[in-house]
């Protein structure tokens, strides 16, 4: 949670909806685990989990020059599996953007049933993409909800404002990740921005969330 603040502040774009959205999903990444996020997008070498001692490639995807960025996270989660590890892969995307070849990797991460979360923020208001070519590798919601539907891959929808129902929602789809329960999608609906109303300190959710976790004892080991 320190790591989001830190990366925010020095971003200068200081959004508390987002900023506790990422702590509460990458929280639960453990020392062996894989994230991934856009390209461009500097959270993702700040939350980056620690690599475990005989991997030297380190613990970030890099798919920033690839198109097809969901399909390499589930062929990642593939490796994790064929080797018997524990870990799994995060990644990180935003509604509304393109994003070609996430039915596919999403397809295989449900058929294979591969230790795979995916984290998508959405911010746009229930807004749907133009009809077009474009359209088809586009994250929206109504798209994933019928993809969903037929693959039969859980889509868990959550206030991404309230991180402490964040986090427990994460909780729950990492640990059927990691019990080889295969795939979900964590829907992360947020306020547009323009239209936040400003919070106080004590209000805030990443506060909420620290006074959540205190209370529980839970500690953190990364």
């Amino acid at each position: 949670m320190l790591q989001c603040r830190a990366l925010e502040r020095k971003q200068r774009s200081s959004s508390p909806a987002r900023e506790a959205l990422l702590a509460a999903t990458s929280i639960h990444l453990l020392p062996g685990d894989l994230l991934s996020a856009r390209g461009g997008d500097g959270v993702a070498v700040t939350l980056a989990p620690a690599a475990k001692k005989y991997r030297a490639t380190g613990s970030l995807i890099d798919a920033s020059s690839l198109d097809a960025r969901l399909h390499l996270c589930a062929a990642a989660a593939r490796g994790l599996q064929a080797a018997g590890a524990d870990g799994m892969v995060l990644a990180f995307a935003r509604a509304g953007e393109a994003e070609p070849g996430w039915k596919a990797g999403l397809d295989w991460a449900q058929q294979s049933q591969l230790p795979f979360v995916l984290v998508c923020d959405d911010a746009t208001g229930g807004a749907t993409p133009r009809s077009g070519k474009r359209a088809e590798p586009v994250l929206d919601f109504a798209a994933m909800s019928r993809f969903a539907r037929r693959v039969k891959m859980p889509v868990l929808t959550v206030d991404g404002e309230d991180a402490v129902a964040v986090y427990r929602v994460m909780q729950e789809s990492v640990l059927r990740a990691r019990l080889g329960g295969g795939p979900a999608v964590l829907w992360a609906v947020r306020t547009p921005p323009g239209t936040t109303a400003k919070m106080k300190r004590s209000s805030q959710p990443i506060s909420r969330l620290e006074k959540y976790m205190a209370a529980r004892k839970i500690t953190l080991k990364r």
